[in-house]
This record gives structure tokens, C-alpha cells and sequence, in this order.
């Protein structure tokens, strides 16, 4: 996002690319934790639909905020109005979601062991 060019067809070329980029992650995601299976732990199986659920519905959301962006016309002299009240997909249930997993003691150490986990937290600070 940080490289798309200030004119409206930038804009929208750089929220079209990140949507995409953003939307093959949350398949993937997906994808990759349906062949990992759920984790052996009390309730994993819930657990892992839950989050499979998760990546999946957001992955669609994203898509549909995609197609609705790509109608968009860069011309239109109220682009920027039109593409603020577009607004971002809904992944209010994210938050609560990871919570959940991030804070499940039983995951835990497999967090504090993956380097993906680890690096997100270094990332984050």
C-alpha cells in the first residue's frame, strides 16, 4: 500500500493488489491448516473449525469488498467519496477469535515454538 501512487487509478490499483494479496493469505491459511488437521487437545476439533471457519469467511469478505472496489470508477469525480463509503470487510470476529487461541493454555507452548508465531511477536512490538 505504501507504493501506490497518489492519483485515484493508484489508489484503487494499490487497495486491488493488497485485497488480492490478502485474500490468497486467508485461503491459503486455510488450505494449510485443514492438511495440518485439528490439534490434539480438549476441544481441538471445535477449535480448528472455528478457525478454518474463520479464514475462510474472511477470505470471502475481502473478495466481496474486492469486487465491489474493482466497480469503482477512478474517473468519477466522487471517487474518493464512493471509495470511503466502501469501507473494509467485517473481521470484528478476529479479535475475539484469536483471543481465544492466543490465550488457550494448552496452545500456548506450540505458539511460543512456532517461528512464524515468533516473529509475528517480535513484528508486533
Amino acid at each position: 500500500m505504501g507504493k501506490a501512487q497518489p492519483t485515484p487509478q493508484g489508489q484503487k490499483d494499490g487497495l486491488l493488489a493488497f485485497a488480492d494479496s490478502s485474500q490468497r493469505a486467508m485461503v491459503d491459511t486455510a488450505r494449510s491448516l485443514e492438511q495440518v488437521g485439528p490439534p490434539r487437545i480438549t476441544d481441538g476439533k471445535r477449535i480448528h473449525d472455528t478457525v478454518v471457519g474463520f479464514f475462510r469467511t474472511a477470505a470471502e469478505s475481502v473478495a466481496d469488498q474486492q469486487a465491489k472496489l474493482a466497480e469503482l470508477d477512478p474517473n468519477d469525480p466522487e471517487f474518493v467519496q464512493k471509495l470511503s463509503r466502501l469501507g473494509g470487510p467485517d473481521l470484528s470476529a478476529a479479535s475475539a477469535q484469536v483471543q481465544q487461541l492466543t490465550s488457550n493454555q494448552e496452545l500456548v507452548p506450540a505458539f511460543r515454538a512456532a517461528p512464524e508465531c515468533q516473529q509475528l511477536g517480535t513484528g508486533a512490538r
